[in-house]
């Protein structure tokens, strides 16, 4: 990354000195050290951010998710049980740690119609060579197209990653930080409202929830949700250090090659979470309530682990495979208004992993992570994968096998408000996936065929917070098509699923879910203008949707509710200029011609909508 930056050092002689403003950046996560650059593309940057490709919320932007994808949770760690946010959250799995050479600044903001607005700021920095520091900070507040939706969210990750010289010793640290605020209006009384055009105001449209008092636009109905978390990873290596002369013997070069290390992970986490009702129905909670009183709930689960491990390499038959066994303990306290408790969590853990260096070579990994004690005991995570990196032209395959036994959550075994308790003995749920994964760059193809089975499967039905569970095994075959053609300027990408499950009262999928982007992409204006524009098109095929429940901040199954919505279009003009690069893109366009579409039951997608993104960086 560079820029056309000038300094003039001496006017009178006229001469101009050109500053060094490239800079050299890579990050990876603490799953995958495959070195990546940040991705400076514009294609995809009208796109929302927050969420994920399949994800679908209530309507306004920062609102609760799902998925048209079956997504099992197959986390063996006792977890509090809020799905619904999973994906706005900052996580230690999925945080990048940085190198740079400079110091690299980027921001982002982006407005919306009905004062929707996202920013995000991002810094990193070397301190030393092999000290990096990065912080990120992520805003998102909507008052919503419908009432008494508001949005406001605030999430902030402070990491860094130390190596010393003699690369021995290896640091990685994060301190993150989620808060989560969603006003809940319990949906819109009755559809027939969007085709009403004393309506078209979406204001209008009355809901189920109730203003709260002293309040125009704050429903009294709010959910809440707080995390905060710390995670250090540390090890030390013992091996053979050498030093070696470069090919003109002009540079000597240190190299250390490790035979075994010692690895510790200590971690930490507090998590809040509750609903408030001001002003609850008798009728609507079917229990007794007192005049003048409020429902809530509250919980709280705070987690602290420790983790020791030996790592090194182990040859078999000239082949290099690096290895990992350990042990760990959790403490755990969750609480529950009267429900108090504490658990230690013993578990063993053991990963072995084979890269591929070279082209036509095979690569292999498993891993495994075992609880034998405590309120987890029995957990277990098994993952095996196997494949082969051929040319660039051929492509690569892998295949694997997945395999999670894991407890119900505790919201889902023990729900508990000042005026209710819901106790439920649920068994442990069992999820087996067994996949094949194919990916070729050069045809721009990526092609995923998943077959699950999930035995015990628990869910939360209708609006109730009594969690069920179907004790059939469950069979789902899901394939996912990435394709894209491209003829001189123009491009075309098409992103498909498909997904056969049998009758059952759990889980109800579309069969069929497309995304699909017709853009033209060129350089204008002398080559100083990067332009993306186009239209994109999602659909889904009609199905039983899920229904959302704010008792339980997620989503519930249901029976007897089918919706289909037409597709829905936006138009998107996209450029970069140098290092700032901006998009504005008009979204639901379908609603010039139709009502909105209805996301879930009681929940419909926004108005016609434009949004504004302005992306910059800065290279101090």
């Amino acid at each position: 990354m560079q820029s056309d930056q000038k300094i003039i050092s001496d006017t009178n002689n006229k001469k101009q000195t050109t500053i060094d403003d490239k800079v050299k950046i890579v990050c990876f996560t603490i799953h995958d050290t495959t070195k990546l650059k940040p991705d400076t593309s514009i294609h995809l940057l009208h796109r929302n951010q927050l969420i994920g490709l399949w994800d679908v919320d209530l309507g306004n932007t920062g609102s609760s998710v799902n998925s048209l994808l079956f997504t099992p949770d197959v986390t063996t760690s006792m977890q509090l049980g809020i799905r619904s946010i999973r994906p706005y959250l900052f996580k230690w799995d999925s945080l990048k740690f940085y190198n740079t050479t400079r110091p690299y600044t980027d921001v982002y903001y982006r407005l919306g119609s009905k004062q929707e607005q996202m920013i995000n700021l991002f810094h990193t920095q070397n301190i030393l060579p092999r000290w990096n520091i990065a912080a990120n900070y992520h805003k998102t507040g909507s008052p919503g197209f419908y009432k008494l939706q508001r949005t406001n969210h605030d999430h902030f990750a402070l990491n860094t990653h130390y190596q010393s010289i003699n690369l021995r010793y290896d640091l990685k640290a994060a301190l993150i930080y989620n808060k989560m605020q969603q006003d809940e209006n319990r949906g819109i009384v009755d559809e027939r409202f969007l085709n009403d055009a004393n309506y078209n105001d979406k204001r209008l449209v009355p809901v189920n929830a109730f203003n709260a008092e002293g309040s125009t636009n704050r429903s009294s109905v709010t959910n809440y949700f707080r995390s905060i978390s710390f995670n250090l990873q540390h090890q030390y290596f013992i091996g053979k250090a050498d030093s070696v002369m470069n090919i003109d013997s002009t540079e000597t070069i240190y190299t250390f090659k490790p035979i075994i290390g010692i690895k510790h992970r200590l971690y930490s986490t507090y998590s809040y979470y509750r609903y408030k009702d001001m002003l609850p129905d008798s009728l609507q909670y079917n229990v007794s309530i007192l005049p003048n009183d409020s429902l809530y709930s509250k919980y709280f689960l705070n987690q602290l682990g420790n983790a020791f491990s030996l790592t090194g390499d182990i040859r078999f038959k000239d082949k290099i495979l690096q290895s990992e066994a350990g042990y760990g303990i959790e403490i755990e306290s969750p609480t529950n208004m009267t429900y108090h408790n504490r658990f230690a969590n013993n578990y063993l853990f053991a990963q072995i992993n084979k890269e591929a260096t070279i082209p036509n070579e095979w690569l292999y990994k498993a891993s495994l992570k075992f609880y034998f004690t405590g309120n987890a005991i029995g957990n277990t995570s098994l993952n095996i994968q196997a494949g082969r990196n051929f040319s660039d032209r051929t492509g690569n395959v892998r295949a694997g096998l997945d395999f999670c036994i894991n407890s119900p959550s505790y919201i889902q075994s023990n729900y508990e408000s000042n005026y209710f308790i819901t106790n439920t003995s649920l068994s442990k749920q069992s999820i087996n996936k067994v996949y094949i994964r194919y990916i070729n760059q050069y045809l721009k193809t990526h092609i995923d065929l998943n077959y699950f089975v999930v035995g015990n499967y628990i869910y939360f039905d209708t609006s109730s917070t009594k969690a069920q569970q179907y004790n059939k095994a469950i069979s789902i075959l899901q394939g996912k098509l990435n394709k894209e053609f491209t003829f001189k300027k123009f491009h075309l990408r098409n992103e498909l699923v498909l997904q056969g499950v049998p009758n059952n009262p759990a889980i109800h999928l579309p069969w069929l879910a497309g995304r699909h982007i017709l853009s033209y992409q060129n350089f204008i204006l002398k080559k100083k203008l990067q332009i993306a524009t186009g239209l994109e098109t999602r659909y889904n095929t009609a199905y039983q949707t899920d229904v959302y429940n704010p008792l339980i901040f997620g989503f519930a199954s249901q029976q007897s509710y089918k919706i289909g919505n037409i597709p829905q279009f936006n138009y998107f003009f996209n450029f970069k200029v140098k290092r700032f690069r901006s998009s504005i893109s008009f979204d639901e366009l379908q609603q010039f011609f139709v009502r909105n579409n209805l996301n879930y039951k009681g929940y419909a997608a926004q108005n016609f909508i434009i949004r504004f993104g302005f992306h910059w960086v800065f290279i101090n």
